[in-house]
């Protein structure tokens, strides 16, 4: 189910262009306010107007959407395959869908603590810089401020490794569209064990998709039987990142259904689901780091775009020409980065929605 793994990384990527506008809208009104010398409560009530009862329902949506998806095909597979004559009515009550969850999902009241600490680490960031101003040049500072303002007030959470050494920190729309990829991925498979039950189907495999990583290769196109699922679950791990605020670390293993995977679940019903891969490890390993580093330009693209449009309204044109050239770079960058991949298919789909 190639189409379920590309549905999951648009998702993806939709939610965290979603917060990177929140924290984009975050930052034109912190430079606003500080530059017109508002208050701290001032800025907090403008700000709670974005971070306060977020609406959610859209990645709820998107997972509904995705377990639809992957019910459809594991239906129609059965059928085509003559393991069933016709479509079946396959109703599934709440509670029954609850009972045979193999994976729990993210509670909402996780997102809202994220984004609440987020909110919180701005005010306290703001009201520092309410007091730091005054002790140097205005459009100096503001200037300097907007240049670090990424770096020091969005990059707030520490990423850590499996072996619990920190490699970077992140930015809570990173942090947070990780959550939801894991959670598509898991309701995704969750569904095709759900519909395995319903269609007495015992055996299994993981599909070759596009962009796949190098932890994940290793189990693609292999039948899995129930128990060899199972133990893969079973050995699964939440989200491996530190909450700075926090000071919170999850233990981590690393293996397939990592907390980035987009692999889906197959019905396993004949050898004809295993498709050729044409690609080594090696090179599906590039290909996957190629589409994350096209991802994060284009995040970042959206960033410059902000910060110039912010340098504008205080009337730095040298920072405006700056953010220019570094957005120039940036789109040469993402050119020749999908000039590396082997297909024009490939260079298409390298970012997962056009920004």
């Amino acid at each position: 189910m190639q189409k379920s793994s590309e549905e999951i990384a648009r998702y993806v990527y939709l939610v965290n262009v979603r917060y990177t506008n929140k924290q984009n809208k975050t930052k034109e009104i912190f430079f606003k306010y500080l530059e017109e010398n508002k208050s701290k409560q001032e800025f907090e009530k403008e700000i709670s107007k974005i971070w306060d009862n977020v609406n959610h329902d859209f990645m709820n949506k998107q997972i509904k959407k995705l377990q639809k998806t992957v019910n459809k095909d594991n239906v129609e597979q059965a059928v085509n395959i003559g393991r069933m004559n016709k479509k079946p009515i396959y109703q599934q009550t709440k509670d029954w869908v609850i009972n045979n969850e193999y994976f729990k999902l993210t509670p909402e009241s996780d997102f809202i603590k994220f984004e609440q600490k987020y909110k919180q680490n701005v005010v306290r960031n703001y009201e520092r810089s309410q007091i730091a101003i005054d002790s140097y040049d205005r459009d100096t500072y503001l200037a300097n401020k907007l240049g670090s303002y990424n770096k020091n007030v969005n990059q707030v959470i520490t990423y850590f490794s499996k072996e619990g050494v920190p490699l970077r920190k992140v930015q809570l729309s990173t942090y947070l569209s990780m959550l939801h990829n894991t959670d598509l991925t898991r309701s995704a498979w969750n569904q095709t064990m759900r519909d395995a039950e319903y269609l007495n189907a015992t055996r299994f495999i993981i599909p070759y998709h596009p962009f796949c990583c190098n932890e994940c290769y290793y189990y693609m196109n292999r039948p899995l039987s129930k128990l060899e699922v199972e133990q893969l679950i079973d050995k699964t791990y939440n989200v491996d990142i530190v909450e700075i605020l926090t000071g919170n670390r999850e233990q981590v293993v690393g293996d397939i259904l990592h907390p980035n995977c987009k692999c889906t679940l197959d019905i396993y019903w004949s050898d004809k689901q295993i498709s050729s891969i044409s690609y080594s490890p090696m090179e599906i390993d590039k290909q996957y780091k190629i589409r994350q580093k096209i991802n994060g330009l284009t995040l970042e693209r959206s960033n410059l775009r902000t910060d110039m449009k912010i340098a504008k309204e205080l009337g730095n044109q040298e920072l405006v020409d700056k953010n220019k050239a570094k957005i120039s770079v940036i789109n040469s960058n993402i050119r020749s980065l999908k000039s590396e991949l082997p297909t024009s298919s490939l260079q298409k789909q390298a970012t997962a929605i056009k920004r």
